[in-house]
């Protein structure tokens, strides 16, 4: 059984949910809630106290409460934005290898005796190369005809899909993204980096199965001028 308490709060956090106050609005008052549930001045601050801290409202000392500016309580979405969602794309396979690197291995959380194939990516978006990715492949999901072909991993989420029946795009990732600066030299020549004053965006990203064991660990840099993340609350 709810308290008392809860009860105004999760009122109240329907309505903050549902729109009826804006960010930045001033907030129902002690005074009015106390009227509007026949409660006690304790119940009201609890409940008030509560949304507070959950990032979703903010008292200012002589003016009231307000709704919370902040982003904290609500859910967001990341978006990878595009500088030309028309531009001709292309991905060519630079190269593949059969690896076992103590660090990859670690981040593929695969014994010191076991292998990955690594796979090295260019994308161009209008010819311009915009996007350079090394992705490390644990060895069972791995088609070795790539090794004789190497263009069967243009796409790599594609062709996993086919052979594996695994749909890396709705599995689950963690991703963090930095800025490198200056950047690689490998990666500015590939690029075609005109200045020593550039920076790429440095992007890594492992995406697991069902059992929380990766199946790949990516690292891509981007150039900064194809860089951009727009941020939406859902």
């Amino acid at each position: 059984m709810q308290l008392k308490y809860q009860q105004v709060e999760q009122f109240l956090l329907y309505q903050l949910k549902n729109g009826d106050f804006k960010e930045g609005d001033k907030f129902y008052s002690e005074a009015e809630l106390k009227k509007r549930f026949d409660v006690s001045s304790a119940t009201v601050i609890k409940a008030i106290n509560e949304l507070v801290s959950k990032g979703l409202l903010v008292r200012q000392q002589g003016k009231g409460t307000f709704v919370s500016r902040a982003r904290r309580g609500k859910l967001v979405k990341f978006f990878d934005r595009e500088k030309d969602n028309d531009a001709d794309e292309t991905v060519t396979v630079l190269s593949i290898e059969r690896e076992h690197d103590p660090r990859i291995l670690k981040e593929l959380n695969l014994a010191s005796s076991n292998s990955y194939f690594h796979i090295i990516r260019l994308r161009r978006s209008n010819n311009t190369p915009v996007q350079l990715h090394h992705t490390y492949l644990v060895a069972e999901y791995f088609n070795q005809i790539a090794l004789e072909n190497p263009s069967y991993y243009e796409s790599i989420y594609e062709k996993i899909r086919q052979d594996s029946g695994i749909d890396l795009f709705s599995t689950q990732v963690d991703e963090t993204t930095g800025i490198l600066f200056p950047a690689p030299q490998q990666v500015k020549t590939l690029l075609q980096l005109q200045s020593e004053q550039q920076p790429v965006a440095y992007i890594r990203r492992h995406s697991y199965l069902f059992d929380d064991k990766p199946i790949e660990y990516v690292e891509s840099y981007k150039r900064w001028d194809y860089f951009e993340i727009q941020i939406k609350t859902v």
